[in-house]
């Protein structure tokens, strides 16, 4: 903006310099002035951000919107309408003093219309001396025309508009105050005489002189006349008659009526004139004039302003005072708090604010140093956490190599297992261990407590497992007589169940599934100590498999069974843990065994990682939430 004016600034330079006109030139000022407008509004409010930017700034220019400015919108208020009020009543005092002489004008003239129609024509002008004589000096160069119906009318006759008239006319260049007074037309009897009476119109012009306007409510100031049509004064007393000052507040107040009409004399001089009334006066004059102690009253009065004006100034200087005083504590705590953000800003949490006084602004500082040392410790609780981040993650990639990395090939059996944690690690377990090319043993656990407590309780059934398989009970030689693989199912558990009771805090333990698959004869030996029963599959028909003793690592003295079960082709076996049936929706209801296994009824002839999908997304839509509630675990096997 600033230099498209600088160019509109040269460009309008040039024109002046060569002189003449030229195509735009006053189409580029526009532009110019246009620009130039918008620049300085952008400047002020540039610089009023400026000067605005500090509270304390903010804070006085308040005190002065709030405290000074009202106070000088009353007094301004107060001095418009005390000069209204006396320049009003000034203009009717004068109006009214004019039209009660207006009305003894009037009534002189209707005695002189009725005195000279009972005279002769020849007496006339000796009344009207004699009439003149006893009007006195009250009406300095008054003017009477009459016209009787006896007589030819004169050829200086007022038009005839004229006639019933009562205002302000204008004869030979001069106004006149005027007043139309007849008899009536026609002759007749005079009441109470046989003398007979003449039609006679009087019209009496009283000029408006200095002189006459001076007598016009004496003592009250100058009354002029002014020619609103003409734009100059017509008709003003001497200066001398305006009344002097009687203090230094006793100013001239100038007020005028409302202009009116002053009408032409002749037929050839019909048009109007605007005239108004103008009276200048005093405060003490008007006083004066009201209640005849004009100078003690005005005195008075003017006292009695002065004194109350000097009390609201005090209070407005003291208010002010006290408004800065206040603000500048205000804005030191506001700097304070600043300075503080910026510390902050910078990274410096160790920066206090001083506490001084007990007020609400001190609770703030102390609020500040209360955040700062907050912070300070949030700080420090979040490296914590980052440690810990760190650490769980590094606990998650291990949990992670403690799960089966690929599935086992069987002749006769497809089985996929998968763990989704509900943190960072879980506390769900499953296994499946391939002890030869036709010997699978198999397992599936939910460990009470979650995160790091049962990440490291699943690591300890995951290694009294494989130590176990490892050892005499689970060497994988011993066949029955009719040459199928039973593993002893039941005393692996119950020796897991010792182990782990001996080994870990009273309140640790685990439900826990361990089946072993015979390949050749499809035979699944399996004990079920606490957890939920598997599901099998079978011609579109749900079995539950049963449960054969109490949780391991709870009860050293819990015994355990084994039962067996030949699966057939088409069998699809599920394994699963409490995050499948127990998330609820936001009505509070569980996805629920029973919804599960018409999941799996309804998906059974597809791909076992499909199920495992299906079922992850099924609890997924039923939640409305894509974060689990708990560890889910699924063992998937079918017999092909």
């Amino acid at each position: 903006m600033e230099k498209v004016f600088l160019a509109l600034v040269v460009l309008n330079g040039v024109a002046w310099v060569a002189g003449g006109p030229f195509p735009g030139v006053e189409l580029l000022k526009l532009a110019g002035y246009a620009v130039g407008f918008v620049l300085l509004v952008q400047l002020l409010r540039r610089a009023a951000r400026q000067i605005l930017w500090r509270v304390r700034n903010r804070m006085i220019v308040l005190f002065l919107f709030i405290g000074l400015v009202p106070l000088l919108l009353v007094t301004a208020l107060v001095t418009l309408s005390g000069y209204v009020l006396i320049g009003q009543v000034a203009v009717h005092i004068a109006t009214a003093d004019l039209e009660r002489r207006m009305a003894r004008l009037h009534g002189l003239a209707n005695a002189l219309a009725w005195t000279l129609a009972a005279t002769d024509a020849g007496r006339q002008q000796e009344w009207i001396d004699t009439w003149m004589e006893r009007a006195g000096d009250g009406w300095p160069g008054l003017q009477v025309w009459t016209q009787r119906e006896d007589q030819p009318a004169d050829t200086d006759s007022p038009r005839e508009s004229l006639h019933g008239f009562r205002g302000m006319a204008r004869r030979h260049g001069r106004l006149y105050l005027a007043t139309h007074a007849s008899t009536g037309t026609g002759r007749g009897p005079l009441p109470g005489s046989s003398r007979t009476r003449t039609s006679v119109d009087v019209i009496l012009l009283q000029p408006l002189t200095g002189a006459f306007l001076s007598s016009l409510e004496p003592g009250l100031g100058r009354v002029t006349v002014v020619s609103k049509t003409r734009q100059l004064i017509i008709a003003a007393p001497p200066r001398a008659t305006f009344p002097a000052p009687a203090h230094q507040l006793d100013y001239e107040i100038v007020w005028g009526t409302a202009p009116f009409r002053a009408e032409g004399w002749s037929k050839d001089d019909q048009t109007a004139e605007e005239v108004q009334w103008r009276i200048e006066t005093r405060p003490s004059a008007l006083y004066g004039r009201l209640f005849g102690q004009g100078v003690q009253i005005a005195q008075g009065v003017t006292a009695g302003f002065l004194a109350l004006g000097t009390i609201f100034l005090i209070v407005e200087l003291v208010s002010l005072v006290t408004g800065i005083s206040i603000t500048r504590t205000v804005t030191r705590s506001v700097h304070e708090l600043y300075e503080g953000t910026q510390k902050v800003n910078k990274g410096i949490f160790s920066h206090r604010i001083p506490l001084e006084g007990h007020d609400q602004l001190t609770e703030l500082a102390g609020s500040f140093n209360s955040m700062t040392e907050s912070i300070e410790r949030l700080i420090e609780e979040s490296k914590e956490r980052q440690r810990m981040a760190s650490e769980l993650e590094i606990a998650r990639e291990v949990q992670g190599q403690l799960f089966p990395k690929a599935p086992p090939q069987l002749r006769t059996l497809e089985i996929v297992g998968v763990c989704h944690a509900a943190s960072v690690v879980s506390g769900d377990y499953f296994d499946f261990i391939k002890l030869s090319d036709d010997r699978l043993v198999l397992a599936i656990g939910d460990v009470a407590g979650k995160g790091i407590s049962g990440a490291l309780l699943m690591a300890s059934i995951q290694s009294m497992l494989r130590t176990q398989l490892s050892g005499e009970v689970g060497r994988p030689g011993r066949e029955g007589d009719d040459g199928v693989w039973r593993f002893p199912a039941a005393q692996l558990v119950s020796q897991l169940n010792l182990q782990l009771y001996q080994n870990t805090s009273p309140e640790k333990y685990a439900t826990f599934f361990f089946g072993a698959y015979d390949d050749r004869h499809s035979i699944l030996t399996y004990t079920n100590a606490g957890h939920l029963p598997p599901v099998l599959i079978r011609n579109g028909e749900p079995q539950r498999l049963e449960v054969n003793g109490l949780v391991v690592g709870a009860f050293p003295f819990a015994t355990y069974e084994q039962t067996e079960i030949a699966l057939q082709p088409g069998d699809l076996l599920v394994g699963f843990t409490d995050g499948a049936t127990e998330p609820e929706n936001e009505f509070v209801e569980e996805f629920g065994e029973e919804r599960l296994i018409e999941l799996l009824i309804r998906n059974r002839q597809r791909p076992v990682r499909e199920i495992i999908e299906e079922v992850i997304q099924a609890v997924s839509r039923w939640t409305g939430r894509p974060e689990l509630q708990d560890d889910m675990t699924l063992l998937v096997a079918r017999r092909l």
